[in-house]
């Protein structure tokens, strides 16, 4: 038995042991890294989104000027830089799409209130194109503007008079001026599966005494 003096305090030592130690350390790292792995995965949900949401704004845009073109067709054949004469609408599918529009206002590419207009796949990007003038000298060359990334495919039927859609345009029968009733474009795009959208043809038909094979006297029109 030990006895305390009168007026003596008897000095004690408190604090954690080295295991105490280690298993404070332990549950701190775990909660550590479920609390980096909740941030990260908040992270990656918000990064997916947003890369999500900006593919959807640049596939809303190309279909918006897909649409601002095909549905303003206007029955005007033009000349290559070879001064051969090309349709007013050419589609197959190694070439891409390629069409005369109406330009409703004033654009630096507009002459006369018309437009030249191409869409082309090549490797993965589908490009807007744009010539400056209607017909071509040899050394004409258009604005190449890329509207779509990710694209595995670029497809278009097209409506023909008899109501029978085609995969190449013009037909054997058909006018140089000929349009199509609808056109029908089909797009598989990386990470977002196949889009189809059809857009309303030009019901226009070309003066009765425009030539078929001439563009000579149409740079007013």
């Amino acid at each position: 038995m030990t006895f305390v003096a009168p007026g003596e305090r008897r000095s004690t030592q408190s604090g954690f042991t080295l295991i105490e130690l280690l298993i404070a350390l332990a549950i701190s790292a775990v909660i550590a890294v479920l609390g980096y792995q909740a941030v990260s995965s908040v992270v990656s949900v918000q990064t997916r989104t947003e890369a999500h949401a900006a593919k959807m704004e640049q596939l809303q845009r190309a279909v918006w000027w897909m649409e601002q073109d095909l549905i303003q067709l206007a029955p005007r054949t033009i000349q290559d830089g070879l001064g051969a004469v090309l349709p007013a609408l050419q589609y197959r599918g190694d070439l891409g799409l390629e069409f005369t529009r109406i330009a409703e206002f004033p654009t630096p590419y507009g002459m006369g209130g018309l437009l030249r207009v191409a869409y082309q796949l090549d490797d993965g990007v589908l490009y807007r194109l744009v010539w400056p003038v209607l017909d071509r000298a040899p050394d004409t060359q258009p604005t190449r503007l890329p509207v779509l990334e990710g694209v595995q495919a670029f497809e278009v039927r097209l409506l023909n008079a008899q109501n029978e859609y085609v995969t190449n345009w013009p037909g054997e029968q058909q006018r140089l001026t000929d349009l199509p009733k609808l056109t029908e474009v089909r797009l598989e795009i990386d990470g977002m599966g196949e889009m189809t959208r059809l857009f309303m043809g030009a019901e226009m038909e070309a003066p009765a005494k425009a030539p078929v094979t001439s563009t000579q006297g149409e740079s007013a029109q």
